[in-house]
């Protein structure tokens, strides 16, 4: 757009439309002009409308990777608990193959249990945690589910 045409079509615009069009954004050169059409109306423009902050994008935590193979789908899904907890997002793989099919799970080598690569030294950590026992419950567990 040319400034003529600019400095045309804001001075056919009653004051509160110039205001409006300012504050819905304009770029530079069209807020001069735009600005420059209200002054000489005795009317002071109104601040230059700012670029809205864009949202910062997280991290890329990083691609999944195997941490654990050759397990049965039920030991997936509890390690997977175990890392959740400790607020790891783990994800089951093959476990639902192996599960509702055991022929496959030679061929597909288990379930397995993914994890982000960003996640992978902290994840290695409870597995070993798990394997170790820590997080084994008692003979005496109190489920919560007796009668008092």
């Amino acid at each position: 757009m040319t400034d003529s045409y600019l400095q045309d079509l804001f001075s056919d615009l009653a004051d509160e439309e110039i205001v409006a069009k300012i504050k819905s954004g304009l770029t530079p050169e069209a807020y001069a002009i735009a600005g420059r059409e209200l002054r000489n109306r005795g009317v002071e423009p109104p601040p230059i409308a700012e670029e809205p902050a864009t949202p910062e994008e997280p991290p890329y935590p990083g691609d999944w990777v195997i941490l654990v193979r050759d397990l049965d789908p039920t030991e997936a899904h509890i390690l997977i608990a175990c890392l959740g907890a400790a607020g790891i997002h783990a994800d089951p793989g093959d476990a639902n193959t192996v599960q509702t099919n055991s022929l496959w799970t030679i061929a597909v080598g288990g379930a397995k249990v993914r994890v982000r690569q960003s996640q992978l030294a902290e994840a290695r950590q409870i597995l070993e945690a798990y394997r170790r026992g820590e997080f084994a419950l008692e003979d005496d567990f109190d489920t919560g589910n007796g009668a008092e």
